[in-house]
């Protein structure tokens, strides 16, 4: 049986969730660098910036040998919880992959005004994973900007 969980309804108690996904020792670094990333960069190239670092980190934590979309799934999803940063959860269409990373602290270590560029981080890591399993003729794009709590919707597909 599935528990069903309401956001809060205030939007300050909202606000203080989401900024609880990004420990308050760092944020303040990230925010900077952000600002110095984006004095220096335009947004397409901050996007490919974080996509290497994304495959970066993919690299460092590669994915044991998988055969179902299931296995993928639950090796993915044991790397993001062993640093406390979310879920995934995969589902397959007729013509793609849907890639639901739920969580992700980058929107809030960045701040939203950055979500145009963050998320390539999570594209350059799916990117690389989905690669390292065979998927290399498939390209990963992010759908829609993160949310304030660090959900990023992506698609694996032609």
């Amino acid at each position: 049986m599935s528990q069903i969980v309401s956001m809060p309804s205030s939007p300050d108690i909202a606000a203080h969730l989401a900024r609880q996904q990004c420990s308050v020792q760092w944020r303040g670094f990230f925010q900077a660098l952000a600002a110095e990333f984006v004095a220096a960069l335009p947004p397409e190239d901050l996007r490919a910036l974080m996509f290497r670092v994304g495959a970066r980190f993919a690299a460092d934590h590669p994915l044991p040998a998988c055969v179902t979309v299931e296995d993928l799934q639950r090796s993915m999803t044991a790397v993001w919880t062993s640093i406390d940063w979310g879920w995934v959860d995969l589902t397959q269409e007729v013509a793609q992959l849907n890639i639901h990373h739920s969580l992700s602290p980058v929107s809030a270590a960045f701040g939203p005004d950055h979500v145009q560029w963050s998320g390539g981080f999570l594209e350059g890591v799916y990117q690389s994973w989905f690669d390292q399993a065979g998927a290399g003729q498939l390209k990963v794009v992010q759908c829609a900007p993160a949310d304030a709590w660090g959900c990023v919707h992506l698609q694996l597909s032609r």
